[in-house]
């Protein structure tokens, strides 16, 4: 990993492009255009507009690092920044040839001007739900994200449609209509609210925020009523599905089963869930929102907190029983951080010191039902194909208690957080592993 800083790297750079700008005018001279596989176009320069490969890199890298130096690698594009340098370097042309000498520093200071008058996309991100069509009044916030049926958003929404509908443009309106469309196959949605990101950073960590809340659910109510709730551009269950075959004397046979996924969940569904998690609001609220304010740089426990989570949308939304079990013992290891040594003990090991925390019953039946569920696990992964009934069996008995290992894994790496901080997944793994053992006996010894 390269350990030079923006400046030394936009350096580098403009070495590169001032070698390659000589480079072209000299052979475009002699009629000679082979040079052309060996250059890389510059966005937005109008002269001296090329550089070598060399130096492409070079000014990928120091846009790179000017975002993770400014806290901004989340939130901005490395094209941007890209951008940003490059107009810096047109803007300080002028004076360079003027005292015949180029500055980084001016350089990168005028990207930052630039980086930081970069319009930003701030607002609501909406993700569409098949959830619960019987709950009409859903609105329940955790953090930075908040579940609300249609018909309370509808009406929120009522005068921010009739501006957008106001104007006479047909295009508008035309995509207007098809998001009405689309979003009548849904009864809930999700809002994340996002601050100081291009739109196109920010929908990623807006969906992991919506899947972070979305699995919080899905891991209280459970997999039996969580089956079919399904977020928007996920593997979607069908309203209507047909089914169709042949008799052996050629007639057809149709059949047709009505209703869309979601669960059977009515109004008032977060009442035992307040009841059961509120005292761990804060937690639950920070891990949610941390997606959304998080500034780039390498995190151990955000990047396994993020995997954590979409492993879970995926066992949840997984079409295959026997895939379903794979992601969801995938989605304990990322959050356990097990070793290579006897994964299978390790892992029952660390999910039972968190779920079961202070209780050797609790961790004694938690042990068995991640030993069996990895049993599975590496019966499917290594093709012995076992049935969907026994696959499931040991799903059900796992998932009855995710939300509790769950919960315990994320009170003792908030400990470790708040104690140590560290930035390295080994070195997490390694305050991981000295201090599961204490949490079971004692959660504040521990953290």
């Amino acid at each position: 990993m390269s350990t030079k800083s923006t400046a030394q790297h936009v350096s580098a750079f403009l070495d590169e492009w001032q070698a390659t700008t000589v480079m072209v005018q000299e052979r475009a001279g002699r009629g000679d255009s082979a040079f052309l596989k060996e250059i890389v176009l510059l966005e937005g320069m109008d002269r001296a507009n090329c550089v070598s490969k060399a130096g492409n890199s070079h000014l990928d890298a120091a846009a790179k690092t000017l975002l993770l130096r400014e806290g901004l690698a989340a939130k901005l594009s490395r094209q941007t920044a890209r951008n940003a340098l490059l107009r810096g370097l047109s803007e300080h042309l002028p004076k360079a040839l003027k005292t015949r000498r180029l500055s980084e520093h001016a350089i990168v200071e005028k990207a930052l001007t630039f980086l930081a008058a970069h319009p930003r996309d701030d607002g609501l991100y909406l993700f569409p739900v098949v959830f619960a069509h019987r709950a009409k009044e859903t609105d329940f916030r955790v953090g930075a994200a908040r579940i609300v049926a249609r018909p309370v958003l509808e009406a929120e929404l009522a005068d921010a449609w009739a501006r957008h509908d106001a104007p006479d443009d047909e295009w508008a309106r035309r995509l207007g209509d098809d998001w009405k469309r689309h979003a009548q196959s849904f009864d809930h949605f999700i809002t994340v609210e996002i601050a100081g990101h291009e739109e196109r950073m920010a929908w990623p960590v807006a969906r992991d925020a919506a899947e972070c809340l979305l699995n919080l659910i899905r891991m209280f109510f459970g997999y039996d009523a969580m089956d079919d709730v399904r977020i928007g551009d996920g593997y979607l269950w069908q309203e209507t599905r047909s089914a169709m075959r042949l008799t052996s004397d050629g007639h057809i046979c149709l059949s047709t089963s009505l209703g869309g996924g979601g669960s059977h969940l009515e109004d008032g569904w977060t009442e035992p869930f307040n009841r059961h998690l509120g005292h761990f609001a804060r937690l639950l609220s920070d891990v949610v929102t941390w997606h959304t304010v998080q500034d780039g740089k390498p995190d151990a426990l955000l990047e396994r907190l993020t995997y954590f989570n979409r492993l879970i949308s995926e066992a949840y939304a997984e079409p295959h029983h026997p895939i379903r079990l794979v992601r969801l013992v995938a989605a304990l290891e990322a959050l356990t951080l097990v070793g290579d040594k006897d994964k299978a003990h390790n892992l029952s090991h660390r999910c039972g010191c968190t779920g079961g925390s202070g209780d050797p019953e609790a961790y004694c039946r938690i042990y068995d039902a991640v030993r069996e569920a990895y049993r599975w696990r590496n019966a499917v992964v290594h093709g012995d194909a076992p049935r969907d009934g026994e696959v499931m069996r040991a799903f059900r008995r796992l998932e009855r208690h995710i939300l509790d290992i769950y919960l315990g894994l994320l009170s003792l790496h908030a400990g470790i957080a708040n104690a140590a901080r560290p930035r390295s997944i080994g070195a997490l793994r390694r305050e991981f592993g000295a201090r599961v053992d204490m949490f079971f006996w004692s959660q504040n010894l521990a953290t």
